[in-house]
């Protein structure tokens, strides 16, 4: 299932840039979401103009669940998440595992802007679980929209600080 979400944040794209390629940034943010516990960072580097950080943690759902999906679902996900950025282009690619779990999500990132930023997410999530896959990817879907605003306001909070 594709899908596309777009965050505006109230600063320059180089300021956005700034952020997502800050260890501290994934720190903050993921210890303050609501429905995020035992947040990691696994590995982070900057080589040039590209920035890689991938960490874990459990997060929880903020779609109520069918029966069919809290089987395949647990309250609390264990997941493993990798942004890379080329900060140059202001292209990234965000790329989520959910342990135990037959789903592949990523999303193709892009940062525009000089003065309100704007950050889309081409986002595909694929489940290759038959006759229910389609259902779970729409679940997973709908969950990855339901967090995204809440996303994009934290973002903006933190985005004062760069």
């Amino acid at each position: 299932m594709k899908f596309d979400e777009t965050h505006t944040l109230n600063k320059p794209a180089a300021s956005v840039l700034k952020m997502y390629s800050d260890r501290a940034y994934f720190q903050r943010k993921y210890v303050t979401l609501d429905g995020v516990k035992d947040f990691e960072i696994l590995e982070c580097e900057s080589k040039g103009d590209t920035f890689r950080i991938k960490h874990r943690s459990q997060q929880r759902s903020d779609i109520p669940m069918p029966d069919f999906a809290k089987k395949i679902l647990g309250e609390y996900n264990a997941v493993i998440q990798q942004d890379t950025w080329n900060l140059k282009t202001g292209v990234g690619r965000l790329e989520v595992e959910l342990k135990g779990v037959p789903l592949k999500i990523s999303a193709d990132m892009k940062v525009s802007g000089s003065g309100n930023a704007t950050v889309t997410f081409n986002w595909l999530v694929s489940c290759s679980i038959p006759l229910l896959g389609g259902k779970l990817e729409k679940l997973i879907a709908d969950d990855i929209r339901a967090k995204s605003a809440a996303d994009m306001v934290l973002s903006n909070q933190l985005l004062a600080d760069y």
